[in-house]
C-alpha cells in the first residue's frame, strides 16, 4: 500500500484512540506525584513509539514525532528535578544526622531572651501578691460574717463562690508564674547550648583532663535532662486533670442552662412561686459564679499547656545537648586510645632493645661485675627513657596531675604516714626482687616462710619459735610493708636455697688430735655428699646475678685451743627447709663413731656440789627462827664429811648432752 492510498478505518480509529489517551494521559498525570508522572510518560512515550513504527502515514508519524519529542523533553525535566530533589533530601539527612546542625536548628526556634522572660516572671509576681491579698481579704469578710451571724444563708453561699472563684485565680496566676518561670530556665539553657556550641570543636586534642571534662558535662546533661523529663511527666498528668475539670465546668454551666430554662417555664407575670424564684436566684448566682471561674480554669489550662510545650522542648534541647556531648566524648575516648597505640610501640621498642641488649649485646664484650654494673645502667637508662616517653605523652595532663598529685600527697604523708609508708614499701620489694613468695626470712626476732604479699602487709609462717627447731609453729606472723626500710631482713632462699650451719666438738688435750681430725672429716663429707654437690650447682646463680662467689662449697673444719681441750668447728651446707634434719644426723653419726673410737675423749666441764647440813639450835632456812616447836620439832644431826658430786656434760654441737655422775 501508497503512502497516499487511503488509511483502513480501524487503523485510523485506533490511532485516534492512541492520540486521546495520550492527551487524557497527561491531563491526569498533572495531579500524580512525579514517580506515577514518570512512569505514565514513559509509557505514553512507548505506546507513541509502537504506533509511530507501526504508522505509514507520513503527515501522522511527523505529528506524533513532534509529540513524542515533547513528551521525552517532559520526562527529562522530571526526571532532573526527581534528582534535585533526591539531592536535597540527601542535604536535609545529612544534616539531620549531624547533632550540632541540629541543635543549632532547634535554638533558632527559641526567640526571647532571658531578660524579657525574667521581667514577665516579676509582673507575674506582683499580680500574684495582689490576687492573694484580694483572697485573704474574701477569706476574713466571710470568718467575719460567720462568725457574726448576721448574713442569710443564700449570701453567705455566694460569698463563698467567690472565695472560691479568687482561689481558681490565683491558681491560674501561680500557673501562669510556673510557666514564665520554665521560660527563663529555657532561655538560661539555651544560652549555656549556644556557649557550648560556640566552644565546641570537633578536632580537639584528646587528653585525660578533655575526657574526664567531656564526661562530666555529659553526665550533668543527662541528669538534668532526667529531670526535665520528669517534671514533664507530672505536668502532664496535671494537664490531663485540668481539662477534664474545664470540660466537667462547661458541661455543668449547660446544665444550669437547660435547668433554668425549665425553671423559667414554670413561673410567669400571672404564676409566680416564692420558691422556685428563689430557687431560679439561686442557680443564676451560682451560673455566674462559674460563668466567672471558667475563664480562670481554662487560664490554667492554658498555663499548663504552654509549660508542657516549654519543657518538651527542653526536653529535646537537653537531648540534643546530651547526644552532642555524648559524642564529644566518644570521640575524645576513641582518639585517646589510638594515640595509645604509639606510646605502647615505643614502650615496646624500649623493652626489646633492653633485653636484646643486656642479654645478647653486654654479654659478648662483658663478664661478671662489669656486666652486671651494665646491665642495671641499661635497666635505669630503659626506666627513665619509658618515663620520659609516658610523660610525652601525658603533657597535657602533667599540671592537672603534679596539682593534684601535690594536694593529695601532703595530706596523705600527714595523717597516713605508715600507711604511705607501707605501700612504698610494697613498690620496693617488687621492684627490687630481693623476696618473693616462699622466700624465708628473718626479720627482727620474727621467723617464717612468705605466704603472702599484700599492698600494706607481708605475711609470714612462723618457723622455729618456741620448738627450737626448723618446723613451722602454725603462727602466722603479719609485718607491715615499712618494715623493709626499718630494719634488717634476712632472706635464707635469696639465689639458692643452701644455707651453712656448724656443729662444735671439743676432745681432751690428751686425745690424738691428728685421728680426731681425719674422723670428724670423713663423716662430715659422707654425710653431707649430696647438699655440697647440690650447693656447687645453685651457686651458679649468685654469680649469674652479682658477678662474684658467694662462697666455696666444701666441707670445712676450724680447730680452735679452748680451756678444756681442741674445739672442732664442723661446717656445712644444707637446704634450709633440711637444716635441723642434717645436723641431727649428722649428730648421730658422730656419737656412733665415738662409740667406736674409745682413744677419742670428749672434753666437759664439771661442777661440785658442797652440801652441809645447818648446826643444831641454827635457824630453818625456810620458815626462820620460830619453827623450833613442833609440828616441826628441832631434829639432831651429826656432823658428817661434805659430799662431793659432780655433774659433766658432753656437748655435742646441737644443744644434746650426755650426763655422767660419780
Amino acid at each position: 500500500m501508497s503512502p497516499s492510498s487511503p488509511r483502513p478505518l480501524w487503523r485510523q480509529l485506533g490511532l485516534f484512540a492512541a492520540v486521546v489517551l495520550c492527551f487524557l494521559s497527561s491531563a491526569s498525570i498533572g495531579t500524580a506525584n512525579d514517580d506515577e508522572r514518570i512512569s505514565g510518560l514513559q509509557e505514553q512515550i512507548r505506546t507513541l513509539e509502537n504506533v509511530i513504527n507501526s504508522s505509514n502515514n507520513t503527515n501522522e508519524r511527523s505529528r506524533l514525532d513532534i509529540r513524542l519529542q515533547r513528551l521525552r523533553q517532559e520526562l527529562g525535566i522530571l526526571q532532573e528535578r526527581q534528582a534535585i530533589e533526591a539531592k536535597a533530601k540527601n542535604l536535609t539527612e545529612d544534616l539531620r544526622r549531624n547533632t550540632a546542625d541540629m541543635l543549632r536548628e532547634k535554638l533558632r526556634g527559641i526567640d526571647h531572651s532571658v531578660e524579657e522572660a525574667e521581667a514577665r516572671v516579676h509582673d507575674l509576681a506582683a499580680r500574684r501578691h495582689q490576687v492573694a491579698s484580694e483572697r485573704d481579704a474574701l477569706v476574713s469578710a466571710l470568718n467575719s460574717a460567720r462568725a457574726r451571724n448576721s448574713q442569710p444563708a443564700d449570701k453567705l453561699a455566694e460569698q463563698e463562690e467567690r472565695v472560691y472563684t479568687k482561689n481558681e485565680e490565683l491558681r491560674a496566676v501561680v500557673l501562669q508564674s510556673e510557666a514564665a518561670e520554665f521560660d527563663v530556665e529555657l532561655a538560661h539553657d539555651a544560652e549555656r547550648l549556644r556557649e557550648e556550641l560556640k566552644q565546641f570543636d570537633p578536632h580537639q586534642r584528646s587528653s585525660l583532663r578533655a575526657m574526664f571534662e567531656s564526661y562530666s558535662r555529659w553526665r550533668k546533661s543527662k541528669k538534668l535532662e532526667d529531670q526535665v523529663n520528669g517534671v514533664g511527666d507530672d505536668l502532664g498528668r496535671n494537664l490531663k486533670v485540668s481539662q477534664g475539670g474545664l470540660e466537667l465546668s462547661r458541661l455543668e454551666l449547660a446544665k444550669f442552662d437547660e435547668e433554668l430554662a425549665l425553671l423559667e417555664k414554670q413561673v410567669s407575670f400571672f404564676n409566680s412561686d416564692p420558691k422556685v424564684e428563689r430557687l431560679i436566684a439561686n442557680q443564676r448566682s451560682q451560673k455566674k459564679a462559674l460563668s466567672e471561674r471558667i475563664p480562670f480554669i481554662s487560664a490554667q489550662v492554658d498555663a499548663l499547656q504552654h509549660s508542657q510545650q516549654v519543657l518538651n522542648l527542653r526536653g529535646d534541647l537537653l537531648q540534643l545537648g546530651t547526644k552532642l556531648q555524648k559524642e564529644q566524648f566518644v570521640a575524645l575516648q576513641d582518639s585517646y586510645y589510638q594515640r595509645l597505640r604509639w606510646p605502647a610501640v615505643a614502650l615496646g621498642a624500649l623493652l626489646a632493645l633492653y633485653l636484646l641488649s643486656s642479654y645478647a649485646l653486654l654479654p659478648l664484650v662483658m663478664k661478671n661485675e662489669d656486666l652486671i654494673l651494665a646491665r642495671r645502667l641499661a635497666r635505669y637508662a630503659g626506666v627513665l627513657l619509658s618515663v620520659g616517653v609516658v610523660a610525652g605523652f601525658l603533657f597535657d595532663d602533667l599540671s592537672v596531675v603534679a596539682a593534684t598529685l601535690g594536694v593529695v600527697s601532703a595530706a596523705l604523708v600527714i595523717s597516713l604516714q605508715d600507711v604511705c609508708t607501707s605501700m612504698f614499701g610494697w613498690f620496693v620489694i617488687m621492684l627490687g626482687g630481693k623476696f618473693g613468695i616462699g622466700d624465708r626470712l628473718e626479720v627482727d626476732t620474727a621467723k617464717g616462710d612468705v605466704i603472702d604479699i599484700q599492698l600494706l602487709r607481708t605475711t609470714l609462717l612462723e618457723i622455729n619459735g618456741w620448738l627450737g627447731t626448723d618446723q613451722p609453729t602454725g603462727r602466722v606472723v603479719i609485718l607491715p610493708n615499712n618494715f623493709i626500710f626499718k630494719t634488717k631482713i634476712f632472706n635464707y632462699t635469696h639465689g639458692h636455697p643452701f644455707i651453712w650451719g656448724k656443729i662444735e666438738v671439743t676432745v681432751t688435750y690428751a686425745t690424738p688430735v691428728a685421728t680426731a681430725m681425719t674422723m670428724l672429716m670423713r663423716v662430715l663429707s659422707e654425710e653431707t655428699t649430696s647438699e655440697f654437690a647440690a650447693a656447687r650447682e645453685a651457686a651458679g646463680v649468685m654469680r649469674k646475678r652479682y658477678g662474684v662467689d658467694d662462697a666455696h662449697y666444701e666441707p670445712k673444719i676450724h680447730t680452735q685451743l679452748a680451756d678444756s681441750g681442741v674445739k672442732f668447728i664442723l661446717y656445712y651446707v644444707s637446704h634450709y627447709k633440711h637444716s635441723s634434719s642434717l645436723r641431727n644426723r649428722i649428730n648421730r653419726r658422730l656419737i656412733a663413731e665415738l662409740e667406736t673410737h674409745p682413744q677419742i675423749q670428749l672434753a666437759y666441764q664439771t661442777m661440785s656440789v658442797l652440801h652441809a647440813p645447818a648446826a643444831e639450835g641454827a635457824p630453818s632456812a625456810v620458815l626462820g627462827m620460830d619453827a623450833t616447836t613442833p609440828p616441826f620439832p628441832v631434829t639432831a644431826t651429826t656432823a658428817e664429811p661434805p659430799v662431793k658430786s659432780a655433774i659433766p656434760d658432753v656437748t655435742l654441737g646441737d644443744g644434746q648432752t650426755l650426763p655422767e655422775r660419780s
